[in-house]
């Protein structure tokens, strides 16, 4: 009973958090403040795209920096979108804080991005973890699956 309550409280808390401003109905608000996910894969930082280049995926729009980038998003889309839309290190202590698309990792071919803030850094706390990264994303994907019910 307990469990089911909190499982509820959780899923209403993640449903409520502002996630890097999750695209608006009318387009205005990209996902990742703006920041394009492929940028993560070819340049290895967190670089700005534009309104010129927007892709639409899973009912998210994404700006992208030029035309080769859509191209290359159009092929493999699930590649290039974050594994979580929350901290995957805030998921291994069953927490949900919001992303910052300047705090990332590619691992693999998975893009985490992390929270920052002056209460904590979850990248920096993912990479001083006693866990390896498949053991993390184990334990994120574990307590993602748990708070999607």
């Amino acid at each position: 009973m307990f469990v089911s309550r909190l499982k509820k409280l959780l899923v209403g808390v993640l449903i409520l958090l502002p996630v890097a401003h999750v695209a608006q109905a009318d387009g205005s608000a990209p996902f990742l403040d703006g920041y394009s996910p492929v940028s993560y894969f070819t340049v290895n930082m967190a670089e700005k795209g534009s309104e010129e280049f927007p892709v639409s995926h899973k009912g998210r729009v994404y700006y992208l920096t030029s035309a080769k980038q859509v191209e290359l998003f159009n092929k493999t889309p699930d590649k290039y979108s974050p594994k979580f839309d929350v901290c995957p290190y805030s998921l291994t202590l069953g927490k949900v804080l919001p992303l910052d698309p300047m705090n990332f990792k590619v691992f693999g071919n998975s893009l985490l991005l992390f929270h920052k803030s002056d209460a904590g850094d979850g990248r920096a706390a993912w990479e001083s973890s006693d866990l390896n990264d498949d053991e993390l994303i184990k334990l994120a994907n574990k307590q993602f699956n748990l708070l999607k019910f």
